[in-house]
């Protein structure tokens, strides 16, 4: 083990401890994190901030402006009380979320989703102060990650699944194949969220969510607010024929910003005040340390060490079980993306070793790499529905950690059966 990795687990250790007690403050400890992550040479100096002005993070500022535009006018309001139409409960509207949720993020960016489906959330706790929005947050979380796992566009490691495939000459995975596998995921997610999931979700917000209109302060103007509508509408539909058009979803958010400003229902000034910039420090050094932890192979170094702890004629279940608990574990500290390029030549390796099919053994990693339900730092989407709504770090782990477990015994039963060991 390298001195760097040993520094850079110490640094998720601390990380996770200061951003679970706000010690020093949020932005303090995202501060810190870069400051320490130069200092010890491990980032230099042209890397350190590369990720304040990266796709993941632009995405966040311009929906923040977007989301804000659709408060203040109060269009936001108005979706909202569309989305309350027969719920008699809080855990109903939550449920409601989580599926649309899944829906959503089955067909375009889940991070896309989060931002999407967390204004409506916002709009309709402003109004309606007996929905809290952490609570609500947690489900759109888990509804979003889930239903990633339900098409091979739902998330970018899906769409790596076919290519290592192909490429090893082992076989190829259609649209819908991830279905077989993502939807038990998400009827077993469903059930947990609705039986436990609401009763651990946090009902207040840490201290540092949004800056927010407040719904008192909301101008309802109705020009500015069929204006926010259209634009907001025309931007969902352009992120989700991001493939089809050639824009990327970043560009799309931006290009909604520079409409609603330039049209006058958003000034210069609002638009920078919608902004949370401690929120887009915190978001951007945990996409640094995620790359840091990802560039440093340490996941490699465990996993090349992985097989040796199990002796000759061990169960093949037992085996992928414990490959499914490593990927899980370490996919809550890097970027999902990473941990699935790290994972897929390993594990196609692996599988050779064993004997066992591939395929099977690339969708267990193609989900454990996917299950980023624990830690902020797991996923973007986490790390925005985080800032937006005040949760915090625990809050995550608190919901998180039962699903992981929910996910790899599914997955672990299934995926064998569905593609032949």
């Amino acid at each position: 083990m390298t001195k760097e990795i040993i520094i850079l687990l110490i640094l998720l250790i601390v990380a996770v401890l200061l951003y679970s007690s706000s010690w020093i403050g949020i932005t303090a400890t995202s501060m810190l994190i870069l400051a320490v992550l130069y200092v010890t040479g491990i980032v230099d100096a042209s890397d350190l901030f590369a990720n304040f002005i990266n796709s993941s993070t632009l995405l966040v500022i311009f929906m923040f402006v977007i989301s804000g535009a659709l408060l203040q006018s109060g269009a936001s309001a108005l979706i909202g009380r569309f989305m309350l139409w027969k719920v008699s409960s809080e855990k109903q509207l939550a449920m409601r979320f989580l599926l649309i949720s899944m829906i959503l993020s089955a067909f375009f960016s889940n991070m896309a989703t989060a931002v999407v489906v967390v204004t409506f959330a916002v709009g309709i706790t402003q109004t309606h102060p007996q929905y809290r929005l952490p609570k609500l947050s947690m489900f759109i979380s888990a509804g979003s990650i889930l239903g990633g796992m339900l098409t091979i566009i739902g998330v970018s490691g899906n769409v790596m699944v076919r290519s290592v495939l192909e490429e090893a000459g082992v076989g190829t995975i259609g649209f819908w194949d991830f279905g077989k596998i993502g939807l038990p995921l998400c009827i077993a997610g469903y059930i947990y969220m609705y039986f436990a999931g609401y009763r651990l979700a946090p009902s207040e917000a840490a201290g540092y969510s949004q800056n927010i209109p407040n719904s008192e302060e909301t101008n309802y103007n109705r020009r500015k607010c069929i204006f926010s509508i259209v634009v907001f509408a025309l931007v969902v539909v352009g992120m989700m024929l991001e493939n089809v058009i050639g824009i990327p979803i970043q560009i799309t958010a931006f290009l909604g910003c520079l409409v609603l400003i330039v049209s006058g229902v958003v000034s210069e000034k609002e638009a920078f005040s919608y902004i949370n910039w401690p929120t887009t420090i915190m978001f951007a050094s945990l996409l640094t340390l995620g790359n840091a932890v990802s560039a440093s192979g340490a996941a490699t170094l465990i996993s090349e060490n992985f097989l040796q702890l199990f002796p000759e004629g061990t169960n093949t279940t037992l085996i992928l079980t414990a490959f499914f608990v490593i990927i899980a574990i370490l996919t809550q500290f890097m970027s999902n993306g990473a941990t699935s390029a790290v994972f897929y030549p390993i594990g196609l390796s692996m599988a050779q070793m064993i004997n066992v099919n591939p395929t099977a053994v690339l969708m267990m990693v193609c989900v454990a790499a996917a299950s980023s339900f624990a830690t902020p730092m797991a996923t973007p989407l986490n790390a925005y529905l985080m800032s937006v709504s005040g949760c915090k770090f625990s809050d995550y782990m608190k919901v998180g950690l039962p699903l992981l477990v929910v996910t790899t015994v599914i997955c672990v039963l299934l995926c064998p059966i569905i593609w032949r060991l």
